[in-house]
């Protein structure tokens, strides 16, 4: 479920807390409040410091926090963070972010836009638009965040408008369980540490013409793509070498 900071914010600021709030992202990031008597002083994630740290982490919904209480001497405060205007942000994206609970179950959901009611639909602007390219029915929500350069509430709430508009579905016939990004890591080094015993440093590029050729990518690779992956290598290769190859593919059949 998709989460807003207001109900963990607020009352810190309203109490007139003292502490360290730390939020930690879902996408690989982490972002550090310090608040002195209600008010946020100072904001820092991994890459940023300060009002833009302070703006990017208040846009985060897939997230876990926890608040240490106490007098924090460790920071610079920064007078650009407006704690009022934070509070006022997370107010006005609360409503979307239920809508977002109600219509995107989770980030590995996946959608397929309709051009036909796409090119009729109205009341969609260019982002929107922009946005409709990335729901090609195979990439799920979770890569097109990483992939779009835009904030994990700006995406979502798109989404969302998109589907209000009635111009995109869930593609239930491709959603699919993504394999871990450590398991994805381990069949591929151990893929292509077989394809260099049978063909040398050509086994790299036999792996990416048989991604190519399935319109894959390693990152949204699931279990169920392992076989076709591996019969496409397959028949690239020799007689002899297509017999090892799929001898080794018995660890994961």
């Amino acid at each position: 479920m998709y989460q807003s900071l207001l109900p963990i914010l607020k009352p810190l600021v309203f109490e007139g807390k003292s502490g360290t709030l730390e939020v930690v992202h879902k996408y690989d990031d982490t972002a550090r409040l310090y608040i002195k008597e209600g008010i946020v002083e100072q904001v820092e994630t991994k890459k940023k410091q300060g009002k833009d740290a302070a703006s990017a982490c208040m846009r985060w919904v897939s997230i876990s926090t926890t608040f240490q209480e106490g007098n924090i001497n460790d920071y610079t405060p920064e007078s650009a963070i407006d704690t009022m205007a934070l509070l006022s942000f997370l107010e006005k994206t609360f409503k979307n972010i239920t809508i977002i609970n109600d219509k995107i179950p989770d980030d590995k959901v996946i959608f397929q836009v309709d051009p036909e009611k796409l090119h009729n639909a109205d009341k969609l602007n260019a982002s929107d638009y922009k946005m409709a390219l990335l729901l090609d029915g195979k990439r799920d929500i979770a890569n097109i965040i990483q992939m779009s350069g835009q904030s994990e509430l700006a995406v979502l709430t798109r989404i969302c408008r998109l589907l209000l508009a009635g111009v995109v579905k869930e593609n239930e016939a491709v959603s699919k369980e993504l394999m871990s990004s450590q398991e994805q890591e381990q069949f591929l080094a151990a893929l292509n540490d077989e394809l260099m015993d049978l063909v040398g440093p050509a086994g790299a590029v036999l792996v990416e013409d048989a991604f190519e050729q399935m319109d894959l990518r390693p990152e949204i690779l699931a279990k169920e793509d392992i076989s076709p992956l591996l019969s496409a290598i397959a028949e690239l290769l020799e007689d002899e070498e297509k017999i090892a190859l799929n001898q080794w593919s018995r660890n994961y059949s």
